[in-house]
């Protein structure tokens, strides 16, 4: 099943998924506050992702 075709499709009864992406300069703290926060919103679905596309770096580029 590729990513695409699974993306459309959607996951009923899963909820939502969360992204997680740290940048160079976060910290283990702002990890471990992200993490809390989905635990509080009571998200069980969620990657820790290393990886920006080059979109994302530009805009985290012109901040």
């Amino acid at each position: 099943m590729s990513l695409e075709y699974s993306a459309r499709l959607g996951r009923p009864g899963r909820g939502i998924t969360v992204i997680i992406k740290p940048t160079q300069n976060s910290n283990y703290g702002n990890l471990v506050d992200i993490l809390d926060e989905m635990r509080i919103a009571n998200i069980t679905s969620y990657a820790i992702v290393p990886q920006f596309t080059p979109e994302e770096s530009k805009l985290l580029a012109s901040n």
